[in-house]
């Protein structure tokens, strides 16, 4: 459902810098665990294959790296123990938000631009400008909606039993 409300800022033909499956995917995983990373990457086959102009393993990369993007920041968030962590306090959240969203998603998004580079959707000649400019655009996005969705809704959504955690990151909220 993300992938066909995500293109509000339209860039290149089959490009949005908006793109709301990799950020509420993010969050979802968080919570959920890694069942969520198939349904990214199924939202974005299934977009990629009606909203871009790239061939069939384009589009299956797409769909990889997305899914990759948001796998790498449910395996920091479990792997490297970030989940442990009391984030009521600005380092912990700050080290969470590097972690978990801006790390995974330059490292995705390197891939994607790569696939969208190789599919003849953007330049070669201006690859890194491109690449930065959709890492950056996908980073500050995190800050504004993940980031707040995630720490708004995590504690609630604990209490209420929806999330795999026994704890929330949040409990000690003032």
């Amino acid at each position: 459902m993300a992938r066909f409300t995500g293109p509000f800022v339209f860039m290149k033909p089959g490009f949005y810098l908006i793109y709301l499956p990799y950020l509420v995917g993010s969050v979802l995983v968080l919570w959920w665990g890694p069942r969520v990373v198939l349904g990214v990457s199924i939202a974005s086959l299934v977009g990629s294959a009606f909203g871009t102009h790239l061939d069939q393993l384009g589009i299956a990369l797409l769909a990889v790296a997305e899914g990759l993007k948001v796998y790498l920041g449910w395996w920091f968030w479990k792997y490297l123990k970030v989940y442990r962590r009391k984030l009521f306090r600005v380092g912990p959240l700050f080290y969470f938000w590097i972690m978990v969203f801006v790390i995974p998603n330059f490292i995705g998004s390197y891939i994607l631009m790569a696939v969208l580079t190789l599919g003849g959707v953007f330049s070669q000649d201006k690859f890194v400008v491109d690449y930065l400019q959709m890492s950056l655009a996908d980073t500050f996005m995190t800050l504004v909606l993940s980031l707040p969705l995630f720490i708004f809704l995590s504690h609630w959504m604990t209490q209420k039993g929806w999330t795999r955690w026994k704890r929330s990151p949040f409990e000690n909220l003032p």
